[in-house]
């Protein structure tokens, strides 16, 4: 579960920063990039919606799993699972921003168009917080 769980965090921060870094730069110099760029958002959601599920359903699991073992009496032997709890507040919040930051880009609504024809900053955003949340799950690992 761990393996799906962080293949699929990589698959999808790793399609932004491929989007965000390659596409977005080419797309820039066609024609209509715009067009472009917004039809692969498009093609890029089923990746997206996938890694997303995957990740929320593996996520759960992982989570349910390690205070089961902490309650059992493990967090008594982790001397540092008050800085654990706190790390893992911090990458829960920066996840629910990923999440956030995907749907506007990727879900076919007529609220998100602006930020899905001016991807940008957001792709930034996203890529950035994937970064950190990666970070800080390889931190947590050492930590536990």
């Amino acid at each position: 579960m761990q393996w799906l769980h962080v293949g699929s965090v990589v698959l999808m921060i790793g399609g932004f920063f491929f989007f965000r870094v390659i596409l977005m730069p080419i797309a820039n110099r066609l024609p209509a990039p715009t067009a472009f760029i917004t039809s692969a958002l498009r093609r890029f959601s089923s990746i997206v919606w996938c890694a997303l599920l995957t990740v929320l359903i593996s996520g759960l699991y992982n989570f349910i799993t390690f205070f089961r073992s902490a309650r059992s009496g493990a967090a008594a032997e982790m001397p540092y699972f008050s800085l654990y709890i706190l790390i893992i507040g911090i990458k829960l919040f920066l996840v629910f921003l990923i999440y956030t930051l995907a749907i506007m880009l990727t879900f076919p609504y007529p609220v998100f168009e602006i930020f899905q024809k001016k991807p940008a900053p957001w792709l930034n955003l996203t890529v950035i917080f994937g970064l950190i949340v990666i970070f800080l799950s390889a931190y947590l690992r050492r930590l536990g």
